[in-house]
């Protein structure tokens, strides 16, 4: 579901707008190190935000990559790539639980909560091991603060705040194709892998879009929604398809066989009604060329002028806005 949430737009020392997707990228990165810089133990709760602010940051980065030279975008995202995956083994066991206990609730009559004990008593005990993982290997948090700092150093340079909205035009331009391209690659093949990176462009265009604050009214707002219930259905097929595959490994012995064949069959099940609609959606959110999209999007957008480069951000500067976002879950 969405809800509407204050949030603020930075502004430079003259009133004029920062390009949004900067400051999404500087957020991100920020907000991604302060979530996991408190006392050990991590919560889950910060581990799950610093992976939604990364995933905001690679976003932006990818609307200002034509802003910069290829070396520098390259250096980025594989730099914030690297540090999210840091953060990977503590969201895969933690979504395979959340996906047991969604299907669970919806064929209920079908998934005997005695038979399921042993399954579950495994899920849980990887979760444990993952958040073991972050307490007990400093070095590791350690070079994800290190790629993080790095980060935010070059996204701090003067050229990254020169980045016009020119740039955010074509980027958005291309992450838009991209979708369209995940998308058909998904319907021809139909494998776990194509609706992952289907999933993939598909949260890119949510951040992306969410970052250039349009209305909250017409065509794109309608539009932000279909995506975000859009992301959300690709990503529970995803975890899904990651929960059939964990229970069919030798681990999963303990487990009856019938058990895990019946819950092998409710996920098929469940899949093939979240890609249904899933496509569904896509025809909404991909109806039109990249180009018209972009257009459209642009109308609703509040974009610094082209024709004079965006500042870098100053500390305190702020412009109330209000943009309709996904919870945290």
């Amino acid at each position: 579901m969405m809800r509407r949430t204050a949030r603020t737009v930075a502004a430079d020392t003259v009133g004029t707008p920062v390009n949004p997707a900067y400051t999404l990228l500087h957020t991100g990165i920020d907000e991604a190190m302060k979530q996991v810089s408190v006392p050990q133990p991590i919560p889950d709760e910060a581990i799950h935000d610093a992976r939604k602010a990364l995933k905001k940051a690679r976003a932006a980065l990818r609307l200002l990559q034509d802003g910069m030279s290829k070396a520098t975008y390259q250096l980025e995202n594989s730099e914030l790539r690297d540090a999210g995956r840091f953060l990977s083994p503590f969201r895969d066991a933690k979504s395979l639980i959340d996906a047991f206990d969604a299907l669970h609730d919806r064929y209920r009559d079908r998934l005997q909560d005695t038979e399921l004990a042993p399954l579950r008593k495994i899920l849980h005990a990887n979760l444990t091991k993952a958040r073991r993982h972050f307490s007990r290997t400093p070095i590791e948090l350690e070079n994800y603060i290190r790629l993080l700092r790095g980060c935010i150093a070059r996204a701090a340079r003067k050229d990254f705040g020169s980045i016009n909205s020119k740039a955010v035009t074509t980027g958005l331009r291309r992450i838009y194709r991209k979708g369209c391209n995940a998308r058909a690659e998904a319907k021809a093949v139909r494998t776990p892998e194509a609706f992952h990176e289907w999933r993939k462009q598909v949260k890119y265009l949510l951040n992306a879009t969410d970052a250039l604050h349009l209305s909250r009214k017409g065509n794109a707002s309608k539009r932000l929604k279909w995506t975000d219930h859009l992301a959300d259905c690709l990503g529970y097929d995803h975890d899904l398809a990651m929960l059939s595959q964990e229970t069919a490994r030798g681990a999963y012995a303990p487990v009856d066989a019938d058990v895990i064949k019946a819950l092998h069959a409710l996920i098929a099940r469940r899949r093939a009604k979240l890609q249904k609609r899933a496509f569904g959606l896509g025809e909404k959110v991909y109806d039109r060329k990249p180009g018209k999209f972009v257009g459209m999007i642009l109308k609703h957008a509040r974009l610094p002028p082209t024709t004079s480069s965006t500042r870098k951000l100053h500390p305190g500067a702020t412009l109330q806005s209000s943009l309709p976002v996904k919870p945290a879950s």
